[in-house]
């Protein structure tokens, strides 16, 4: 027979509630096993004390499923109006969402810009996934903003993203130093940078697609990733439920092209 004190239940009640917690703020589209969570055991615990209910124990399983809102859930997607970062990128908002970005490339954006800050650097996100409508928007802005028709640029698969950094809250463009700074933490995070291209010179512009060409990217073909079936065994399951996003998105901008 265990006797426990109430510090011990205020602890165990802690303990509950974290798994809980700990379930809700899950990445929308964080690496999980979509296969079914094993059973979490609680041991039951025996109060003696009169004072203490065995419901103030309350020994609730937490709940480890992940929930999803896969018909809404692009709606909770972030983004800006022209000029948030003091240029002009064209009259349709962008997507500045990093969960709308391909599972694994979103966790090197996330993991490069936690390492620039660890640097002092601030990032900001400019535009992630990328609309086809978005992409012909540039395309008539001309060759300065994309050489890129759409569904030729990788940002319409969500390996692709526009960053900035941001001094004393002013987006910072044209510091080459502070890019290459950026640029060499990416690159070491095996992303393709931008900074290296002359023809455009794109400093602010990540990328990666596994060796697959945008060709392959068009039919559906998905870059290979190491030890996917340990850190994402879900990836086809994600990249289906971003692509119904997607279309959403689509079917939003491209309404407003037509106005």
């Amino acid at each position: 027979m265990r006797i426990i004190s109430k510090a011990g239940v205020l602890i165990i009640n802690l303990i509950v509630f974290g798994f809980s917690a700990q379930a809700q703020i899950e990445g929308l589209f964080a690496p999980y096993d979509c296969r079914r969570h094993a059973e979490v055991m609680v041991e039951p615990v025996i109060d003696t004390l009169s004072s203490i209910s065995l419901q103030a124990l309350n020994p609730v399983q937490p709940e480890l499923d992940i929930i999803i809102d896969t018909l809404n859930g692009w709606k909770d997607w972030r983004f800006v109006q022209n000029f948030q970062y003091g240029k002009d990128r064209g009259d349709m908002p962008m997507i500045v969402e990093v969960n709308a970005l391909h599972p694994y490339f979103r966790d090197q954006i996330i993991t490069l810009i936690a390492n620039c800050k660890q640097q002092g650097i601030d990032l900001a996100v400019v535009e992630s996934y990328r609309t086809h409508a978005k992409q012909s928007e540039y395309k008539g802005m001309g060759k300065k903003y994309t050489r890129s028709g759409a569904g030729k640029s990788k940002h319409q698969y969500g390996l692709a993203v526009d960053l900035v950094p941001i001094v004393d809250s002013v987006a910072v463009w044209d510091d080459k130093i502070l890019w290459k700074r950026i640029g060499v933490v990416g690159e070491q995070l095996g992303l393709r940078w931008g900074g290296r291209w002359k023809k455009p010179y794109d400093p602010g512009h990540f990328e990666w697609t596994g060796g697959v060409p945008t060709s392959q990217l068009s039919v559906g073909k998905l870059p290979p990733i190491v030890n996917q079936e340990q850190n994402y065994p879900c990836i086809e399951d994600d990249i289906k439920l971003l692509q119904r996003y997607w279309k959403e998105w689509e079917i939003n901008q491209s309404s407003m092209a037509r106005k």
